[in-house]
């Protein structure tokens, strides 16, 4: 079981999870250039300089494994996120994209800001965080996907127990963190005209 789990918390890393679903989402069936750009400025802008920053410190032995499951070694992740997300985020809205797509970031934005507020205390699992909010962003678009998402979710956390990257409560924590800022995405989405 130990193998299986292995292979779903792989497959279920946010750094896989969240470039496919950018990729699906916005280049779909009709690739244009702008859609391409912005795929590009979401991959390019955060996962590859998170990714490279990862392996270098995970090779130079700061980072004690690629998923940074290290409470105290997670803190200098999210100094480079942050600000990489802000950036991007900010680079959307002020270039016109659409409002659900700049929305969707500021809201991941917050989720990892109230992330590391709670990694001070406890290490919340930031793979089920982000893909409950990758779930809840699928649904807004196709309930019967999204919610099969959110099942993998599922089965993702129990990988991240049976493997010992986390506890259940700190599973848990990253349900509540994800699931809170989803539906409060979803609630400023249903206020906003």
């Amino acid at each position: 079981m130990r193998k299986v789990a292995q292979i779903i918390s792989i497959a279920g890393h946010p750094f896989i999870t969240i470039p496919a679903f950018i990729l699906i989402a916005l280049l779909g069936n009709e690739i244009t250039t702008s859609k391409f750009l912005v795929a590009l400025l979401l991959i390019g802008g955060l996962f590859v300089p998170i990714s490279i920053i990862i392996y270098y410190k995970t090779k130079k032995g700061t980072y004690s494994n690629l998923d940074v499951s290290d409470r105290l070694q997670r803190k200098s992740l999210f100094l480079y996120a942050i600000p990489l997300l802000a950036a991007v985020t900010t680079i959307l809205y002020l270039t016109g994209q659409p409002r659900q797509l700049c929305l969707a970031l500021l809201f991941a934005l917050i989720l990892v800001i109230i992330s590391q507020v709670v990694n001070l205390y406890i290490k919340s699992s930031l793979h089920v965080s982000l893909n409950i909010y990758l779930s809840f962003l699928i649904i807004t678009q196709n309930i019967t996907a999204g919610l099969i998402a959110l099942l993998l979710t599922g089965i993702i956390g129990w990988s991240r127990i049976k493997l010992e990257r986390h506890t259940p409560k700190e599973v848990f924590w990253g349900i509540l963190v994800g699931s809170t800022v989803s539906l409060l995405l979803l609630r400023v989405e249903q206020w906003l005209p």
